[in-house]
């Protein structure tokens, strides 16, 4: 009875760890295939154990008895290490076959934030955003994010920090849905990062390289001495002047001004100045711009006529530096 569980349990797991690979390999990251993927992962890794606690016999002959082939294991051990080898260093087939992979065709547009940098969820829906300070760096910087009562949908949000002459650094936080294509599903309903959040978009583009379009931005490819790390900013002994910025946006929200059945009012952009150097100090972020000419330029809109409650969707956007306690 237990070889058949094992049997027909190791082709059903195999099946699913094949199918979910081959998600991961051609699709945007997904959370669900990560997960079926690990769970099928370590239910193949009992199974395994279980089949070859049943051949310690053959295993046995094979390599103590008289029947042992020590050429032929040593041929197998060989292939082993050279296909590890392989896999280490990228070598061919690794190589091409990790180029075919949707992470490396589309690298420009997916967007990893800093390590350094994390999202709690707290009570009431709130969310602080941190990022802890790096080597050379004593400061660091949160930002708690609570939004109002009224809005029926979880927005989309981006937070991160640029100069103060409005080039970014390094972005902060980017929800997963929004973090590996330019087409996203938000809310159930299909459509464009860089409609949902055009300011980030933009200023990601000198980050990356690469517009929203998926063209080479020739004015980034001429400024390599710019340096997309806070680390440098976030230090209390110098300078460290830098712009939080959080883009918020929800779909639906159409008004008289803004009749677009799905995208509705434009995102909203909130800032606050902050200076490393002053030491611990809240500063409450202010609403600056909308993002309702950004969608094709990246240009600021200051005029707010029209924007009635797309101003209800954050309650309080409140940032603090402070040093770091190691």
């Amino acid at each position: 009875m237990l070889r058949h569980w094992v049997n027909f349990g190791l082709l059903f797991s195999f099946l699913t760890l094949a199918l979910s690979g081959l998600l991961a390999y051609l699709q945007p990251f997904s959370l669900a295939t990560t997960r079926v993927h690990m769970v099928f992962g370590g239910l193949t890794l009992i199974l395994v154990f279980l089949h070859l606690a049943s051949r310690v016999p053959y295993f046995k002959a094979q390599t103590v008895g008289k029947k042992a082939s020590y050429p032929l294991l040593i041929v197998i051990i060989l292939s082993w290490v050279v296909l590890l080898m392989i896999s280490l260093f990228g070598l061919w087939p690794a190589k091409p076959l990790m180029a075919g992979s949707y992470e490396s065709r589309n690298r420009a547009a997916i967007v990893r934030p800093s390590p350094l940098a994390g999202i709690a969820e707290l009570d009431g829906g709130q969310r602080l955003v941190g990022r802890h300070p790096g080597e050379g760096a004593d400061t660091a910087v949160s930002l708690l994010i609570r939004f109002g009562d009224e809005i029926g949908q979880v927005p989309a949000v981006a937070v991160w920090a640029e100069t103060t002459n409005g080039s970014m650094i390094e972005t902060l936080f980017l929800p997963t849905e929004l973090a590996y294509s330019e087409d996203v599903t938000w809310a159930g309903k299909q459509s464009k990062r860089h409609h949902l959040l055009p300011i980030w978009r933009h200023r990601h583009t000198l980050v990356s390289g690469v517009d929203p379009k998926g063209k080479i931005d020739a004015y980034t490819a001429a400024t390599p001495e710019h340096a997309f790390t806070l680390d440098q900013y976030l230090n209390s002994g110098e300078e460290g002047r830098f712009v939080i910025c959080v883009e918020v946006n929800v779909l639906g929200d159409n008004n008289e001004a803004y009749k677009d059945e799905l995208h509705g009012q434009p995102s909203l952009l909130y800032t606050a100045y902050v200076d490393a150097s002053e030491g611990a100090k809240y500063q409450l972020l202010e609403l600056t711009a909308h993002g309702g000419e950004a969608i094709e330029s990246g240009t600021l809109n200051y005029d707010f006529d029209g924007i009635d409650t797309a101003r209800q969707i954050v309650d309080l956007l409140l940032v603090r530096a402070e040093k770091f306690q190691r």
